[in-house]
């Protein structure tokens, strides 16, 4: 996957204006995506495996949201998908959710990390 699928690449330059041009925020908001995020993907399986439709919606909107303020695009879609599948009552995710949410998850963050390393090369 590649930086421009998985990254909002118009946010994360938003971050680092926000922060005037320095890499603090971007690098704070990438810790706690890493920290976090592993978490986020637990309640979404638990909520799976456990046929619980509203805990799938909440989990899906929890990671959807803090993907989404540090510009991890894919990862934001993916949540989405899962916070309206559980809305509309469902849990049924395929087999191979844990397997997604984790690729997506690794690679987002091995493209975040990149990102930052030039950022603060540069």
């Amino acid at each position: 996957m590649t930086a421009s699928i998985l990254l909002d690449l118009t946010t994360i330059q938003n971050l680092v204006e926000l922060d005037d041009g320095g890499h603090e925020l971007l690098t704070e908001m990438i810790a706690i995506f890493r920290d976090d995020t592993p978490r986020r993907i637990r309640d979404i399986l638990i909520a799976v495996e456990q046929g619980n439709a509203e805990e799938l919606s909440r989990a899906g909107h929890a990671l959807k949201g803090g993907s989404g303020a540090l510009g991890a695009y894919a990862m934001k879609n993916l949540a989405a998908d899962l916070e309206v599948l559980g809305r509309e009552g469902s849990t049924d995710a395929g087999q191979d959710l844990p397997q997604r949410l984790e690729t997506v998850f690794r690679a987002t963050l091995e493209a975040l990390e990149a990102y930052l390393a030039n950022l603060q090369a540069g």
